[in-house]
């Protein structure tokens, strides 16, 4: 039996990408062996374990056709997500400086690096954690990855429930062994294991920088995103993995960005892609070697179906954070067609 892996990349206001395509793979009655989450879309997979509608956990209507939303939001926070920093401003300033930088000082006053509070209740994370460690569609157990990021080392750092585990688990094979191009039977021994799931790791796993680095739920670790936008490179165990990326390959509107708000959207899906391309690379690298008949056949590589369900439209500067129904209903008519033409009919 073939082995199916979802890959779902987290960003804030095109979280609705990832929801339509999950809506769409259970319309199509599609059930993973393993799906892999950064960031935002933690949540809208544990909504999708949970049987909850992620249009309406998502979509706000009178948001999405407020053009004045993203500054309100920008002003006033999300509620129950976040809200604006600004008591903790006024006690920076209120607080006595001795000694240090003034300079310093001073920008971290007038520039802090907190710009908002998260505000999800702690029983939120713990739901989350619950959820992922018990995942199972119908009679399957589902394998559940995601990531955080370690601000000191620089690295990655994964967590899985048990399935997840049992999946890695052979690709960990003699840390001894020699890797060479024509014997690539040591797949996964410099791989990162997987760490457990709490609702301690789900917390950090959801910091995002604007919340600051002074009060992080864990030491070191804040949202995985920034590090690795969705989480790839590990999943050529399996036969097919589908990838629901919310950012288009490349800037296809216009000859590129012409303005200052453009240029910020192209340097953010630019920032998110690069990690990106480079895992999606490392899996054709894989395939092409395969083709060419330079693989072991020993080896556990195989040949890999990648199936990306992408937009076709850079962003918007002003879509950040604001979730859109249109972005639901693209991601879903994109995913069903996908489906349909691998013979996964609607049910």
């Amino acid at each position: 039996m073939s082995t199916t892996a979802f890959a779902l990349a987290g960003l804030g206001g095109f979280n609705a990408h990832g929801a339509g395509f999950l809506a769409a793979a259970s319309k199509c009655k599609v059930i993973p062996h393993l799906v892999t989450a950064t960031s935002g879309q933690i949540v809208v997979l544990a909504d999708w374990l949970q049987g909850k509608n992620l249009e309406q956990s998502l979509v706000v209507p009178e948001l999405e056709h407020n053009t004045m939303a993203q500054l309100a939001i920008a002003v006033s926070g999300d509620p129950g997500v976040f809200r604006p920093a600004y008591l903790e401003a006024l006690r920076r300033w209120l607080t006595p400086q001795f000694g240090g930088d003034f300079f310093e000082g001073l920008c971290n006053r007038l520039f802090p690096a907190q710009l908002y509070v998260p505000t999800r209740p702690a029983s939120d994370f713990s739901t989350i954690a619950d959820v992922f460690n018990n995942a199972r569609i119908e009679d399957r157990d589902i394998g559940i990855v995601f990531n955080a990021y370690n601000l000191r080392t620089g690295q990655a750092v994964l967590y899985g429930n048990d399935k997840a585990r049992g999946l890695w688990q052979p690709k960990r094979s003699n840390p001894d062994a020699t890797k060479s191009v024509g014997d690539l039977s040591r797949t996964g021994a410099d791989e990162i294991a997987l760490e457990a799931i709490t609702a301690e790791v789900v917390q950090s796993a959801l910091w995002l920088s604007l919340y600051g680095f002074d009060n992080l739920p864990q030491p070191n670790l804040i949202d995985g995103a920034y590090d690795r936008a969705c989480i790839i490179s590990e999943l050529h165990i399996f036969d097919r993995i589908f990838v629901a990326r919310p950012l288009a390959q490349g800037w296809l509107k216009k000859g590129g960005p012409s303005n200052w708000f453009e240029v910020q959207d192209w340097q953010t899906e630019m920032w998110f892609s690069a990690g990106y391309k480079a895992e999606v690379a490392a899996l054709n690298q894989i395939n092409g070697l395969i083709k060419a008949g330079m693989v072991n056949p020993s080896s556990p590589l195989k040949q890999v179906d990648l199936i990306e369900i992408a937009p076709e439209t850079p962003a918007g500067f002003f879509n950040y954070f604001i979730e859109r129904k249109k972005v639901y209903e693209r991601a879903y008519g994109q995913a069903i067609e996908k489906f349909a033409a691998l013979g996964f009919p609607q049910s």
